[in-house]
């Protein structure tokens, strides 16, 4: 469903994210804990080209004028890139690998998106998603921490060189989604959505669901609203309201089921064979994201774990070719899983074969059983030399761990 005029006229057009208009929640300043004792943190700029220099320039005159950077004299330095978008416009990105390595980490609080999923329950027919835009640079930032975040700036025009520091929490720093997620959780508790609508978080992006399409609206609507009124801008051309159908982190959402997008398959399946062990971890993270769709997932992806354990440059021969074209052809056919019920009973369905541990948790639907995931998982090297019967049990009790 497009948000049609009435729609527009019953929600604050303030929610909505505008060029130069940046969010700003009223709460205390973030302190940044970094560990006892860390020297300054300098690493030296790296080289730009005039023309990503001077799209830089329009981004950052524009966080000059909203406040979200100021200028400074910080002790601290890293490194700013200037990283060209699909459109042609370029993002402003800091390298803060360093002062990630160094600052203090709370517990992470932000859900598994597998377990966040298995929330929605099967009976919910509408969804909304809003995606909440620079929601981090809507967190105010302690002055004492500001110092860690400087960057120098040489504007392309002026030839001005100065160092500039962020007032918001900044994108790249390694807390940012925790910190994030838990001022937004926090926030949400103040909001009650409609009976029998829930409310999911993941991070900066939010899912709305109901059985009901005129309860999911008045909700959607409401919490729009909220969100405007508490400081937050929210991005219009991302929003998917109301519909039957939702992508959200990653997956496809509907009536009792989740699948993989059509999208993030073609994306895996286009890349091509790895040259470098880089390359070939970026594939594990890939389809590692995607393992619960793959059935004998550790079987099929451990031609790649073998390049990691080799020497460079890694060798790839017709063999690992074919097996690479089998996985991705087992991801363009990925079934559709089934939402679970958490009120009925699962049932695990568990093999051996060789070292490897697999199976795939279904539940009855409509008369029949349906998947909801497939696990697999390497035995332990003392479990691999038992029986089939010793290996069969210590598989059950290594997948049924897996399944919490």
């Amino acid at each position: 469903m497009k948000l049609t005029t009435k729609d527009l006229e019953e929600i604050n057009p303030e929610v909505w994210a505008e060029e130069g208009k940046s969010g700003l929640l009223d709460i205390p300043p973030i302190k940044i804990e970094m560990q006892a004792e860390t020297p300054p943190i300098r690493v030296k700029q790296y080289p730009i080209s005039l023309e990503g220099e001077k799209g830089l320039a329009l981004i950052i005159e524009q966080l000059l004028k909203e406040g979200i950077l100021e200028p400074c004299m910080s002790p601290h330095n890293t490194p700013i890139l200037a990283v060209k978008k699909a459109e042609g416009k370029y993002r402003l990105v800091q390298d803060l690998r360093e002062i990630n390595k160094r600052t203090v980490t709370r517990h992470p609080v932000v859900p598994n998106p597998y377990t966040l999923l298995s929330q929605i329950p099967r009976e919910h027919a509408w969804f909304t998603i809003i995606d909440l835009k620079d929601a981090f640079w809507a967190c105010p930032l302690a002055k004492e921490s500001r110092d860690w975040f400087a960057f120098e700036w040489d504007h392309p025009e002026t030839k001005r060189k100065q160092q500039l520091r962020w007032t918001r929490l900044p994108q790249g720093f390694t807390e940012s989604p925790n910190l994030f997620g838990q001022a937004l959780e926090k926030l949400l508790e103040q909001f009650t959505p409609e009976g029998q609508v829930q409310v999911l978080q993941y991070v900066d992006d939010l899912l709305i669901s109901g059985e009901d399409q005129i309860k999911v609206r008045t909700t959607s609507i409401q919490l729009l609203n909220f969100l405007g009124k508490k400081g937050l801008k929210v991005s219009q051309k991302k929003l998917q309201f109301v519909k039957s159908e939702v992508t959200y982190l990653g997956h496809l959402i509907g009536k009792g089921y989740k699948r993989l997008s059509p999208e993030r398959i073609a994306r895996i399946v286009s890349i091509p064979a790895p040259k470098t062990k880089k390359d070939v971890r970026k594939l594990l993270g890939l389809f590692g994201y995607c393992r619960l769709w793959l059935d004998k997932y550790t079987q099929s992806v451990k031609f790649l774990y073998s390049k990691l354990t080799n020497p460079e440059p890694i060798e790839w021969t017709e063999e690992d070719e074919n097996q690479l074209k089998e996985l991705k052809d087992k991801l363009s056919m990925a079934p559709v899983l089934s939402l679970p019920d958490l009120k009925k009973e699962f049932d695990l369905l568990v093999n051996t074969e060789g070292e490897v541990a697999y199976g795939v948790v279904a539940q009855e639907w409509g008369g029949c059983k349906k998947p909801i995931a497939f696990l697999s998982k390497l035995l332990d090297p003392v479990a691999q030399g038992w029986p089939t019967c010793l290996r069969a049990i210590a598989a059950t009790a290594m997948l049924i761990e897996e399944t919490q």
